[in-house]
Parts: structure tokens; C-alpha cells; sequence
């Protein structure tokens, strides 16, 4: 059994820095699961991170005393990780060219480019008042 491995999944391995190595598990054990809770951890992680820069930090540090920019590097630092976090379950679904990694990779670059945003948004909030 071997797995057809195209053109643009070739390009996407170059981009990943990867060598795909197709697997094969039963029952959806082994590196297919692997691969689906890493995708699970990058999701859960940026859904985290929205809840956190949205509902909670905004409310929670002016009543704790403490200023709104401050949460600018917090939020920084999980942006960061968060970017990591996708860009590791991409390289996951491409080394073991799982099924649904086209299909994933739609929302993993929707997720990318918020986030870049944000980071962006971020720095801009860094550089000082006035940028």
C-alpha cells in the first residue's frame, strides 16, 4: 500500500520544512491520533487565548488595579505560542500526510493570518503612545 503524494503536497513539505512519511495505523491509533490531538492542542490553545484577550484580561485587570496595557506583552507572548502551536500541527499533518491536512490547512491559515494580525496589532500597542 502507498500513499500518492503530489505536486502540492511536495510544495507544502518544502514550506513546512518536512518529509512526508506516509503511515498507516489501525483504529485510529498511533500517528493519527497524534496528529489529531495536536490539532486539538493548537485549537483549544487559540480559543484560550481569545477568551483570555477578549473576555477576560480587559475586566479582570482594571479591577485587580492594573492598567489595560499591560496585558499587551501577556497577550505578545500568547500570540507567539499560538502561531507555534499551528505551525507544528501543520508540519505534524504533513510528515505523516494525513487525510484531512488540505482541509485543515484552510483554517490553519485563517487562524495564521489573525493572528499575525493581532501580533502586528500588538507591537503597534508596544511601540507607545501615539504609533
Amino acid at each position: 500500500m502507498s500513499a500518492q503524494v503530489s505536486r502540492a503536497d511536495n510544495v507544502m513539505a518544502q514550506l513546512l520544512l518536512v518529509r512526508p512519511a506516509p503511515t498507516y495505523d489501525r483504529d485510529g491509533a498511533g500517528p493519527t491520533r497524534s496528529a489529531e490531538n495536536a490539532l486539538t492542542f493548537s485549537l483549544i490553545f487559540s480559543g484560550g487565548r481569545c477568551i483570555l484577550q477578549y473576555a477576560l484580561l480587559p475586566f479582570l485587570l482594571p479591577v485587580a488595579g492594573i492598567a489595560a496595557d499591560a496585558a499587551v506583552p501577556i497577550l505578545l507572548v500568547i500570540n507567539v505560542l499560538a502561531i507555534a502551536s499551528i505551525y507544528f500541527s501543520l508540519r505534524r499533518f504533513w510528515t505523516i500526510l494525513y487525510a484531512h491536512r488540505w482541509r485543515y490547512l484552510v483554517v490553519a491559515a485563517t487562524a495564521l493570518i489573525l493572528l499575525m494580525a493581532f501580533t502586528i496589532y500588538d507591537i503597534i500597542q508596544l511601540s507607545g503612545p501615539g504609533a
